[in-house]
């Protein structure tokens, strides 16, 4: 990398954060943190929001990398176009980097994309996020196949994920995911658990922003896609008898949403099951539910989960491997089994009988200021 115009450090840490899109919540909390921390922060992404960034009101640069989409017209092949992704976006980095002209104190990569392209510029001083249950990832991805040909693609992807990750310094955002990469053999040089940050004192501003007209109701936060399970969402929802409407915020305009959208008619709920659509700022509509729900097959971290607590809203949740994480103490029994509608149904209406009053307590160490002191730590 050029050394040409590096800018002065000014007593401070230069810290670039990558990741595949401004959509990513966490890394731009995490950015603005570190900023707090009289950090140098820079944030490249390699696709902009659909929404518009309120840029004047971060404490930190955001470069886009507009490089121009492979379209894929054949969805099996969708994560292998990754690579091909990737040796664009290297490029465009590599430049990217050049023009900042800095030597970072510290680079970290967030998520699967950015993970490869970073791989392949081999820059020093970094360290590689992941977000997501690769166990999970390999069985939801490829089990749609005939079994060798599920065999053959799930080890090529395991074999690819070893070199990607092997003798390198890696970062988990829950210890699960952490355990689940020693499970499948990958050896990096170094491993820890930094959590999401979460950024208390935005998500209540958020939470203010606008008026809701719902009232007494329980509500999902979260895409239309086959991890989410809605199905055992909307079975559990009409188990417990609860009086409470149910809220389902997302896009629901897709294949998944059309089935859980049949469920609900076939279950006799159309006026009880609430579609809202996605929200940019779902906070309003958190702040005021009786409870959230969560009802994954699996969850890296479960952000949404923290959502709610900082906003002191109780939480049930299935016991995947994030939430398992952030649900301690007298949360700890709204725990339910993966899959199993009966027992997320009894959570519920017992929470909704029985509210855990929320405290600090259960989100303190989630802090976005403790978070940006574990990676200023790394800083070299």
């Amino acid at each position: 990398m050029s050394k040409a115009n590096i800018r002065p450090k000014e007593n401070c840490n230069n810290i670039c954060l990558i990741t595949e899109s401004t959509e990513n919540i966490s890394v731009l909390s995490l950015a603005q943190a570190l900023s707090k921390l009289n950090c140098k922060v820079d944030v490249i992404a390699f696709n902009n929001s659909k929404n518009e960034l309120q840029v004047n009101s971060y404490n930190f640069d955001i470069h886009v990398i507009k490089n121009k989409k492979i379209e894929l017209s054949i969805k099996k092949i969708e994560r292998a176009m990754k690579y091909v992704q990737s040796l664009q976006n290297a490029k465009s980095l590599q430049n990217k980097m050049i023009e900042i002209g800095v030597d970072f104190d510290l680079i970290v990569s967030n998520m699967y994309l950015a993970n490869i392209t970073c791989r392949k510029l081999n820059m020093p001083n970094t360290y590689y996020c992941i977000h997501s249950v690769i166990s999970s990832v390999i069985g939801n991805y490829y089990n749609n196949k005939t079994e060798l040909f599920r065999f053959i693609q799930k080890s090529l992807y395991l074999f690819f994920v070893k070199k990607l990750y092997s003798n390198q310094k890696i970062i988990t955002v829950s210890k699960g995911i952490s355990k689940d990469l020693v499970k499948l053999g990958i050896c990096p040089k170094t491993i820890q658990t930094i959590y999401n940050p979460l950024d208390f004192d935005n998500i209540k501003k958020q939470s203010n922003k606008y008026l809701i007209e719902e009232k007494d109701y329980i509500i999902h936060v979260g895409r239309f896609s086959k991890e989410k399970r809605h199905d055992i969402l909307i079975n559990a929802y009409k188990q417990s008898g609860i009086e409470q409407k149910l809220l389902l915020l997302g896009d629901s305009n897709n294949k998944i949403g059309k089935g859980v959208k049949q469920l609900v008619i076939k279950l006799g709920l159309t006026n009880k099951v609430i579609f809202k659509g996605f929200k940019s700022n779902p906070f309003p509509y958190i702040k005021n539910a009786k409870t959230l729900i969560l009802s994954s097959d699996h969850e890296g971290f479960g952000m949404v989960l923290l959502e709610a607590l900082a906003l002191r809203i109780p939480v049930v949740s299935t016991n995947c491997i994030g939430p398992s994480e952030i649900l301690c103490d007298e949360l700890k029994p709204f725990l339910s089994p993966i899959g199993d509608a009966n027992a997320l149904a009894k959570n519920i209406k017992k929470m909704i009988g029985n509210p855990i009053k929320i405290t600090a307590k259960h989100t303190d160490k989630f802090s976005a200021e403790k978070s940006a002191k574990q990676y200023l730590n790394l800083c070299s």
